[in-house]
């Protein structure tokens, strides 16, 4: 994820159901911030419990409706605890070389039900799927990606074994239109080293060359408000995350009806004031995930907090924790007919979930040395993040004015 710390943020509508994606042009006019739409029409990962989800993924079950939406990714114990989507950073970045396609197709294989991942435009245009401006980290080349053609840059492989080459948006789209992966979604990090109006209207026009409906698999991640204005404008209908590092723009663009999803570092939601955003956001209907969490006990603890969905560069080991809390919350006292009756909890207002016997912190049960030591040394980083996150919102609202300034100037032009 990028490391930018307080960039200000416009929030886009999720356009009604009914609004075509194939009908919009890229010399349509900006189209202004309206209400969002109702979370009974967002695409809602939270409702399904496992046997809805294996019913729905039957080919027997298959109807005319459009193409299986986030919900069809989620899945949890049948008693309805709701644990969070296991979403893979880059692929799945700790095995294969990240944002490869052999980095998504093993995430896939380890049981992660979205993939996360980046985008950038080529001198040609193209749409290619990397975290760096530059080939340096991954193909050890100096280039800019915005300096070379798709000819130049094809050829390269990784330097990380297996040696891959670059990923476009296309290739992920036809990896995901294949029969089986009907209900993986992604969320596209938007990176900010392009012109935003160029890279969203390339965005659209690949996603909008690829067959069927993705407006219901296709997260549009966004730290700024240029970009998701662009991506109301050129992608209308499809959901889009804020993604930040701040809780002060998070807090601020709570006050608006107009982001799906927030996307935040895992470092700032902890502590009295995360666990209050928290309450917040659930309470007005938004999502949050989280990244990048690879620690165990980062995993319980979003958990823990009821949090939608993780991204993780080890999608193998947040589905391991899963299975733990599946299995300690099946070994539990369960009431008459649970097995039976899916949860009645609305999206976002679900029911809170007993911790596990042996969950938080994993595979430790008593206060040892080592114990104390590692959850030292883990708040010890999160202090640091968040004092490193005050420091730099102190610089931007000394430099361009308060948070709620610049975001009211964004979102109420």
């Amino acid at each position: 994820m990028p490391t930018s710390m307080d960039s200000p943020a416009e929030g886009t509508t999720s356009s009604s159901p009914s609004s075509s994606p194939t009908s919009h042009t890229s010399n349509s006019p900006a189209t202004p911030i309206t209400p969002m739409t109702p979370m009974s029409q967002l695409p809602d990962p939270f409702t399904l419990n496992k046997k809805q989800q294996q019913q729905q993924q039957q080919p027997a079950m298959a109807s005319s409706s459009p193409l299986p939406s986030l919900a069809a990714a989620a899945s949890g114990p049948q008693k309805g605890v709701r644990l969070p989507q296991n979403i893979a950073h880059r692929g799945f970045r700790a095995k294969f070389p990240e944002n490869s396609m052999a980095a998504f197709r093993g995430a896939l294989e380890s049981s992660a039900v979205a993939l996360e991942t980046d985008v950038h435009l080529t001198k040609d245009k193209v749409v290619v799927l990397s975290h760096d401006a530059t080939l340096k980290r991954c193909f050890g080349r100096a280039e800019k990606i915005a300096d070379c053609e798709w000819s130049f840059i094809e050829p390269l492989r990784t330097t990380k074994d297996p040696n891959v080459p670059m990923a476009r948006l296309t290739d992920l789209l036809a990896f995901l239109s294949e029969p089986g992966r009907e209900n993986v979604w992604v969320l596209l990090d938007i990176k900010r080293d392009d012109d935003p109006e160029e890279l969203v209207t390339r965005m659209a026009e690949t996603i909008l060359a690829a067959p069927g409906d993705w407006s219901q698999r296709i997260v549009l991640g966004c730290w700024e408000a240029k970009y998701m204005r662009h991506c109301q404008d050129k992608l209308p209908g499809f959901p889009i995350a804020y993604i930040g590092i701040s809780l002060s723009y998070s807090y601020e663009l709570l006050k608006y009806d107009c982001v799906s999803y927030f996307n935040l570092l895992q470092g700032i939601l902890v502590g009295p004031r995360g666990a209050r955003f928290i309450r917040e956001a659930h309470a007005k209907g938004r999502a949050i995930f989280v990244w990048t969490v690879n620690s165990e006990e980062w995993m319980d603890w979003s958990i823990h907090k009821g949090l939608e969905g993780v991204i993780t560069d080890d999608p193998s080991k947040f589905a391991d924790i899963r299975k733990r809390w599946e299995q300690d919350d099946g070994d539990g006292d369960k009431d008459e007919g649970s097995d039976d009756q899916p949860s009645e909890a609305t999206p976002l207002r679900r029911p809170v979930a007993k911790a596990p016997r042996t969950a938080h912190p994993p595979n430790t049960k008593t206060v040892t040395g080592f114990f104390i030591r590692r959850w030292t040394k883990l708040y010890m980083i999160i202090g640091l993040l968040r004092l490193l996150e005050q420091v730099v919102t102190g610089i931007m609202r000394a430099k361009y004015g308060s948070s709620s300034k610049r975001i009211r100037a964004a979102l109420e032009r």
